[in-house]
């Protein structure tokens, strides 16, 4: 995998204005997080590339410098964004899959040896998060009039009470239920509830509704 298409991981078009970036993300979250696709091998994978795509693409310095080299972007990025080709990608015909699909960085990295692998980590490590994520989805009705539920999340499966009046994105801890860091602390998982609209109402559900608006 040479080259990934970060526009069409994000699922919008390349001049999608910036301000559109974020809650294009949110949308393409709502999609694609694992918990809500728990029979994809692939989906932790899809996820992981998607907050790739965002973190590129939410920088307009990054997204210039990707739209710019393609491919090429992060040793462009290296080069204080002037490029370090002229007169064509020499890499263009070279197949950049090396079975990991990590592309040009793992490339440029077989070039250069260990210390380039060394540098390019300590550039790139990022701080192992202390919090895990799942989205819960609960009916309208659980939301405005509030009650209990079961939870099922990557982590387990947990009894919840949700108070009246949750609204969409409203997210709650559990303490030490995300499972392990890799020095063997616990995480905290937080709950994000995601509240489904039903899309086909009885005639007493809307006539209950309608008494509801004009109350």
């Amino acid at each position: 995998m040479a080259f990934v298409d970060y526009y069409k991981v994000m699922g919008i078009p390349k001049d999608t204005p910036q301000k559109d970036i974020r809650s294009a993300y949110k949308k393409r979250t709502k999609q694609l997080h694992p918990d809500l696709h728990p029979d994809d091998p692939k989906a932790k994978a899809k996820f992981q590339m998607l907050n790739e795509a965002n973190e590129v693409l939410s920088d307009p310095e990054k997204r210039k410098l990707y739209d710019t080299y393609g491919e090429n972007w992060k040793n462009a990025q290296s080069m204080g964004g002037h490029g370090p080709f002229t007169g064509g990608n020499p890499f263009e015909n070279i197949n950049m899959d090396f079975g990991n699909g990590g592309g040009f960085s793992e490339f440029f990295e077989s070039l250069f040896g260990g210390a380039a692998r060394q540098q390019s980590s300590r550039r790139h490590r990022k701080a192992e998060p202390a919090v895990a994520e799942a989205v819960v989805k609960i009916d309208v009705w659980t939301a405005m009039l509030g009650g209990e539920i079961i939870a099922s999340t990557n982590y387990g499966k947990f009894k919840l009470k949700v108070a009246a009046g949750t609204q969409p994105g409203k997210k709650v801890k559990l303490k030490g239920k995300g499972g392990k860091m890799s020095n063997g602390a616990d995480k905290d998982l937080i709950i994000i509830f995601e509240v489904t609209i039903p899309e086909s109402l009885t005639e007493r559900q809307k006539s209950l509704l309608e008494e509801a608006r004009m109350a």
